[in-house]
């Protein structure tokens, strides 16, 4: 007989020797016991396949896919959704841990909500940091917005998934991004009509160490998350020129231009995407708005400390701002 899990789980694990095993052991304590667990190699250097097989043991839910060159995530992580067998996937990292009520309490989740297509939780973060909860927002169209700012949306070591609605869909890890992956995967499922939730509890730890890719690729990472925004922006907003995106944008990420045309072009151009009208896949249009704004004072407010931007250049701006943008630049308090 087949067997066939309600949840598959994926681990894509890259050099992750010294944790994987925690990892395993984490779904293995899960009170949700119809599960398979999936862990992909993702061309190590390390002892990682010999860990995970290890740490599985004899349990027949466990299988190990070795891959014979490091592709990145979004490739292990679409090589293990491709063999995944259950009615949802989920994926967890391999230095992560999930709490064992994860699968029981998200799967409840997706069977009270059909229209449910991904879901998350917030996440408890534990390693080379102060121990804290990391709180994601809650809402779907809270959750569509909070994309652009790349931060409490549905994290990836939290992610499950109905499996035939991204099938149905064609929604894959996009392997040409290091990184934001599981913000473009969020997105494609934005686009194809999906509900994305977050189950308003702590279902996973996440860790914090310098080997991590967020610690250890920061440029990467953020040329990925900017690529990730532009692309946003332009699907939400295709009316708006690409140059305006493009300042908008680098409104995200210092250094900034030394002088003060710079923010004042970049004002012009988050004018014209608070009065353009936005493709509605179900964001929240104010709260894009507010992440907006926010960096937009956070920009002007540090040109007014290099005393790059003073209450002259506002009062010029003034006239031809819509009422939001002029209540954001009232804050700087010139």
């Amino acid at each position: 007989m087949v067997f066939s899990p309600l949840v598959t789980v994926v681990i894509p694990a890259f050099n992750a020797a010294s944790f994987v095993g925690e990892a395993i052991a984490s779904i293995q304590r899960q009170t949700l016991q119809n599960w398979e667990l999936i862990v992909v190699d993702d061309g190590s250097s390390d002892r990682t396949r010999a860990a995970a097989l290890e740490a599985a043991g004899d349990d027949p839910r466990i299988r190990v896919v070795s891959l014979e060159q490091n592709r990145g995530i979004s490739s292990a992580s679409n090589t293990g959704f491709d063999e995944a067998r259950g009615e949802f996937i989920a994926r967890l990292d391999a230095d992560d841990r999930a709490l064992e009520t994860r699968l029981d309490v998200q799967v409840a989740a997706f069977q009270n909500d059909d229209s449910l297509a991904a879901a998350g939780s917030h996440a408890r973060v534990f390693g080379n940091v102060a121990e804290g909860i990391a709180y994601c927002a809650l809402g779907d169209g809270n959750i569509k917005a909070r994309l652009l700012s790349g931060m409490n949306t549905i994290s990836g070591g939290t992610l499950m998934v109905r499996t035939a609605f991204v099938r149905k869909h064609r929604i894959r890890f996009d392997e040409s991004m290091a990184s934001a992956e599981d913000l473009d995967y969020l997105s494609a499922i934005m686009v194809a009509g999906g509900q994305l939730a977050n189950v308003d509890e702590v279902l996973t730890e996440h860790r914090s160490h310098d080997a991590s890719f967020t610690h250890s690729q920061v440029r990467v990472g953020s040329e990925c998350l900017q690529a990730f925004r532009r692309a946003l922006l332009a699907r939400w907003y295709p009316a708006l020129e690409s140059d305006d995106i493009a300042l908008i944008v680098a409104a995200f990420r210092e250094p900034y231009a030394p002088y003060t045309e710079a923010v004042l072009t970049t004002v012009r151009a988050m004018d014209r995407l608070v009065r353009a009208g936005a493709v509605d896949y179900g964001q929240d249009t104010s709260v894009v708005h507010t992440i907006v704004l926010d960096r937009l004072v956070a920009m002007a407010g540090l040109y007014r400390d290099h005393r790059l931007l003073n209450a002259s250049h506002l009062e010029a701006m003034r006239y031809f701002v819509s009422a939001p943008v002029n209540a954001a630049l009232d804050r700087l308090g010139l």
